[in-house]
């Protein structure tokens, strides 16, 4: 555990906090409260961020993962300039370009037989086994300790505090605050933090392979039909990341029917990568296909000390690497909340106006461009958008890369 206090643990304050918004957060009770006690539950960006980032604010940081690590998980493996700049606040800038060298440099979008291509500010692919592990080493090396195969179960929440049963402890414990980041997967908090948007819509597929021809180094593919769209990426060691959203109701019957429900999911990729001259992905892809719980989702963020970040708090199909910057951003934000708000303030109330101001500011793009891509009419009439104004795209491209 780091030790609290320590000055050089600590980091800039975030630059979300403006003298304005430091202003306007003291006047609903932001203060310089005394070491608060902290459970973060997930060590992807989101908990890894909000771990590190609260550590350096001197709180007292217990952090905790049901899986091992090192681990592959369905992911774009984008980080755009917003989400190296979030890196960079929390004092790791330099482990994602430790990992890969070369930046990105373009993206390419295939609809109904075009591409569109856009020139890309930078950003780099990585993947999430390599850039979770190298966080959680960076964690360690400031003082935190990640214990992993722990389930936390949240068991009630109090206006002193949020109590929770540890896998590994014979005793629940009382933490001032938690930080769920357990990202799609993550349950068990609905009570407190029920759904705004049930989840819905399409599910998330990805696979790494060995190679993939038409998919060129230092640049972002994606394709998109009506049944869904696909990523595609090199990563830092030269496989490229295959990452898709596919429509539930174009394959409802998928997991239902007979034959391997992984073997039908992996032929509507190809037959989205087809429409591109791609592929196809060889059939014993499908054994360690990975699949993620329907995508698109929102909850009430914040209740008493207890605090969702990342896609534990809701989800929106990223592109060009917001998704990752957003998780990034999220945790940060929320430890920063812990840390600036006194214990007599309602912390989840707090978080989930922060959150709210976040989400709007940094979201409404890839939320218009979801929308938008989830019937095959909006769609085509998408593609026709882009086809006819190929500067549009390339400027939201920009937009979502603004740190």
């Amino acid at each position: 555990m780091i030790q609290p206090n320590s000055p050089s643990n600590r980091l800039p304050m975030h630059p979300l906090r403006s003298a304005a918004g430091l202003d306007r957060w003291a006047a609903e009770g932001v203060g310089s409260p005394a070491t608060r006690d902290l459970l973060v539950v997930g060590a992807g960006l989101a908990g890894s961020a909000a771990a590190i980032r609260a550590a350096a604010h001197g709180v007292r940081v217990t952090w905790v993962d049901a899986a091992s690590f090192p681990r592959d998980k369905v992911c774009g493996c984008c980080l755009n300039l917003s989400a190296l700049g979030a890196l960079a606040e929390i004092g790791c800038a330099t482990i994602a370009h430790d990992l890969v060298t070369d930046d990105l440099r373009a993206w390419q979008l295939t609809a109904a037989g075009r591409t569109i291509d856009a020139k890309l500010p930078g950003g780099i692919a990585v993947s999430r086994a390599k850039l979770d592990w190298a966080l959680i080493e960076q964690a360690r090396s400031r003082g935190l300790q990640l214990r992993t195969k722990v389930q936390a179960k949240v068991l009630d929440v109090r206006g002193t505090g949020v109590d929770v049963r540890l896998s590994d402890e014979s005793a629940d414990r009382r933490f001032d605050a938690v930080i769920w980041a357990t990202g799609l997967s993550g349950g068990g908090v609905s009570r407190w933090l029920p759904w705004v948007v049930a989840p819905h819509g399409p599910l998330g597929v990805a696979v790494l392979v060995d190679d993939l021809p038409g998919v060129p180094e230092r640049t972002i593919r994606m394709v998109c039909a009506d049944d869904g769209y696909v990523g595609l990426v090199r990563v830092e060691d030269g496989q490229v990341d295959v990452a898709a959203a596919l429509r539930r109701d174009a394959g409802a019957g998928d997991g239902e029917a007979g034959g391997d429900p992984k073997s039908r999911l992996l032929a509507r990729v190809n037959a989205i990568l087809a429409t591109a001259r791609l592929g196809p992905l060889s059939e014993h892809c499908a054994e360690r296909l990975m699949t993620t719980p329907p995508l698109r989702r929102a909850r009430q963020c914040g209740h008493g000390g207890l605090l969702a970040v990342g896609d534990a708090a809701g989800y929106v199909e990223p592109f060009t690497g917001e998704g990752m910057a957003w998780a990034i951003r999220s945790g940060i934000a929320a430890a920063d909340c812990v840390a600036e708000t006194d214990r007599e303030s309602d912390l989840g109330r707090l978080w989930c106006r922060e959150h709210a101001r976040q989400l709007r500011s940094r979201q409404w793009l890839c939320r218009a461009l979801s929308q938008a891509l989830a019937s095959p009419g909006g769609s085509r009439w998408l593609f026709r958008a882009m086809a006819l104004a190929p500067w549009a795209v390339r400027g939201a491209v920009r937009r979502l890369n603004r740190v």
